[in-house]
Order: C-alpha cells, then sequence, then structure tokens
C-alpha cells in the first residue's frame, strides 16, 4: 500500500485540477494538457470512519468469483466502475484496482481511451492521442457531439479532425501473452483505423457496416514491451475504446465523465451498450453518481429517483449475472448538506429492490456536509471544496476496497 500511496500523491494533483477545469472547457482535443500544480503533500491524519456495504449479499456473485480466481489462477475477473469525476480522475479507484491486483492477481489495465477524452487511466499502459481528435459525447454538463448515444463503454467515442491523427499505447512488459482489442463502431459511413504493433505491418480495420454495431479486433502481444499505434486511415470512424488484458487476473475498467449523472446511461444506444457489455463479462458493475445531481437545485428529487431506477434497472437487464454496487456521492462542505442527504437517501433505498448492495462514501468523513473536517489536513480536499486531493481519494479508496473484500 505504500507503493500506491506513492503512486496517487505523484499524479494526483493533475486529476484534481482537471476535475473542473475539463468540465468548463469546450470541445476536447488531444493537444490539451492538463495543468500541473507544484504542491507539497505531507502526509494526512485525518480521521477517516470505517463504512460497510449495505445488502451484502448483493455482492454474492463477484465475492464467488474472486474466490475462483483464488483457487484457480487461469480465471479472469472483472469490474465496471462508472460515474462521474470522482471516477474520471481514477485515484480512489486506482487503489481499488492496485490492491485487488496485488491480492489476487493482475489482469491488466483493461478498457482505455487516451487522456483528456474520457477517464485519466492510471494503470501500467500509457495512451495517448497525437493530432487532433475530437471527443463524441453526451451525459449532462457541456454535451457535445452528436446525440447518437452510439458511444464506448465509457460514454464516449474519439473520432479524427484530420490526416495524421494518431494513438499511441505503451505497453509495458507483462507475465505473458496479452490480448489487444480495437472496439470500433461500425456504421453506413466511411470509416477506416489501421493498426500497427512495433515495427510491423499497418492492418486497416474498415468500420463500414450496414447498420450501427460493435466492430471487434483482436491481436496477440508477447510479455515484452510494445508500441501499439492507431491511425487514421479514412473517412470519419470513431474509436470506442481499446483493451490491454493479460490472460488472467482482475481487470478493473474505470468508465468515468466529468458532469456525468446517472441518467446518461438512458442516453446510449441499447443495442451497443448491450453488445459491450456482453464482450466485457462483468463479474461486478458500480456505479457512482449522485454529486452532480444533488448540486443541481432544478432538479426535482423525483425526477431525480425515477432516472436513477431507469437507468440501474437497464445496466441490470443488459449485465444480470454480474453483481450491483451503488456508491453514494462523497461528502460536501455544510452548503450542499441537505441535497446530498436526499440524494443518498434516495440510493440506500432503491439498492435492495433493484438487487444492488449499497455503500455510503460520505459516510468516510461523518456524512453529507462533513467534508470540512478533512479540510483542516493537508491533501485531503481540493480547492473547490467538492472534490478531494490526493490523500483523501487514497484514504477512500482504502476504505471502498476494504469494503468491497469483507464476506470473503
Amino acid at each position: 500500500m505504500r507503493e500506491i500511496g506513492r503512486d496517487v500523491r505523484r499524479s494526483a494533483w493533475i486529476g484534481a485540477a482537471m476535475l473542473a477545469l475539463f468540465a468548463a472547457s469546450g470541445v476536447e482535443r488531444s493537444e490539451a494538457q492538463p495543468p500541473v500544480l507544484r504542491t507539497s503533500v505531507p502526509q494526512a491524519d485525518a480521521p477517516v470512519s470505517p463504512v460497510w456495504v449495505e445488502n451484502p449479499g448483493a455482492l454474492s456473485h463477484f465475492h464467488r468469483a474472486l474466490e475462483a480466481l483464488r483457487r484457480d489462477r487461469t480465471r479472469t475477473v472483472r469490474v465496471l466502475h462508472f460515474g462521474d469525476s470522482n471516477v474520471a480522475a481514477d485515484l480512489w479507484t486506482h487503489v481499488a484496482r492496485e490492491t485487488l491486483q496485488q491480492r489476487f492477481g493482475s489482469g491488466g489495465s483493461g478498457y482505455l481511451l487516451p487522456r483528456g477524452h474520457g477517464s485519466w487511466h492510471r494503470g501500467p499502459v500509457r495512451v495517448r492521442a497525437e493530432g487532433r481528435w475530437l471527443s463524441r459525447r453526451r451525459g449532462f454538463a457541456r454535451d457535445f457531439g452528436p446525440n447518437d448515444g452510439l458511444w464506448g463503454l465509457a460514454g464516449v467515442g474519439v473520432e479524427p479532425e484530420a490526416a495524421g491523427a494518431r494513438v499511441r499505447l505503451d505497453v509495458p512488459e507483462g507475465r505473458g501473452t496479452r490480448r489487444l482489442e480495437l472496439h470500433g463502431l461500425g456504421r453506413a459511413a466511411l470509416g477506416r483505423l489501421a493498426v500497427k504493433i512495433d515495427d510491423g505491418d499497418w492492418q486497416v480495420v474498415d468500420l463500414r457496416s450496414p447498420s450501427a454495431r460493435l466492430v471487434l479486433r483482436r491481436w496477440t502481444l508477447d510479455a515484452r514491451p510494445h508500441v501499439v499505434t492507431v491511425r487514421h486511415a479514412g473517412g470519419r470512424p470513431r474509436l470506442l475504446g481499446l483493451v490491454v488484458e493479460e490472460e488472467s487476473g482482475v481487470v478493473y475498467d474505470v468508465l468515468g465523465i466529468n458532469g456525468h449523472r446517472a441518467s446518461a446511461i438512458l442516453h446510449w444506444d441499447e443495442g451497443l451498450l448491450r453488445a459491450q457489455l456482453r464482450e466485457r463479462q462483468p463479474d461486478l458493475v458500480v456505479l457512482s453518481y449522485g454529486g452532480n445531481e444533488a448540486l443541481d437545485p432544478n432538479l426535482p428529487l423525483d425526477t431525480y429517483a425515477a432516472q436513477t431506477r431507469e437507468a440501474v434497472e437497464r445496466i441490470r437487464g443488459l449485465a444480470p449475472e454480474a453483481s450491483c454496487l451503488l456508491v453514494g456521492p462523497l461528502a460536501t462542505y455544510p452548503t450542499y448538506a441537505d441535497r446530498m442527504s436526499a440524494v443518498t437517501a434516495i440510493q440506500r433505498s432503491l439498492a435492495p429492490g433493484l438487487g444492488c448492495a449499497f455503500w455510503d462514501s460520505s459516510q468516510t468523513s461523518g456524512g453529507p456536509g462533513t467534508l470540512r473536517r478533512w479540510g483542516r489536513y493537508p491533501g485531503m480536499v481540493s480547492g473547490d471544496h467538492l472534490h478531494l486531493g490526493p490523500q483523501g481519494y487514497e484514504r477512500v479508496g482504502r476504505e471502498f476496497t476494504e469494503a468491497l473484500l469483507r464476506g470473503l
């Protein structure tokens, strides 16, 4: 865990700064780089309360999958974690990923997009876009792109804006043979991507299809380090995501978007989402929403409850075998305490009827409106008083992972 903490502290302020700044930006382009804040983060001694999962029986499939992996190291266990900016930063989820992979075996980096176009993945594989790429997505805050719902699992698709646009994956040394996958959008419009592994030949992936569908291509990588390049090869291709996985172990897909709400799921094309969930075969789906809804006084709470119920029902219907966990919003300063309390209560009441467990993240600092308690400790709270600092995310990540594993 000390190594995890050092890694989180090294990179955390990048995520903390981008949370607010990306939400305020217009169209995201790959050449835009996140600001780096120079700061020192001493060790925090803030009090953090242990929080237990409610309705833990809903995690039984996930727990059985982990136990099976412990007995048979050739298996794969997948977690899909959807959410808003707190998830997109991949700070507390990074702690969860590292802890699970250290204990049960690493399944690799999982589902990926270039940094700046979705979750800021902090796993071993580094992905960056070169040239001009445009994010296509719609959720709630500052939506952009076509409202066609044809996005990847992270709620995003990226399209090249000019010839020469590329995506580069730096894949470090692995345990053995690995899988590389390209997930693209098949549609009638002309669209081609080309893939090259190290110094090999370019392999063209034609995405033309009579109707909208998932186009998936796979390659095998050996255990050596590799550089994978994906380039624009014609038309207007939409790249939905990339996957790099070991042949076994725990895989933790971080699928967060700044400003997102649970209701965003209702905008996604159901057939395409079904196909992608079928390919990922999750053992646990985590839904971490509610913070943005709580900050919107114009959203009636009964509307929020109805939309959240419908969104969770859709995911449950498309991935019925997976365990389901709703995560309530993190604590805030007292200004937003009443709305946060109401949103948390709605999630708590919905979870059992939807076959989901519930974890109240706000209780790590004492409940909605108690974040000021952590504000006195360096590194625990971001300057916007809405997000956490690097130490805060690390501490929440530890509590979340311990809660997930109770009962094993």
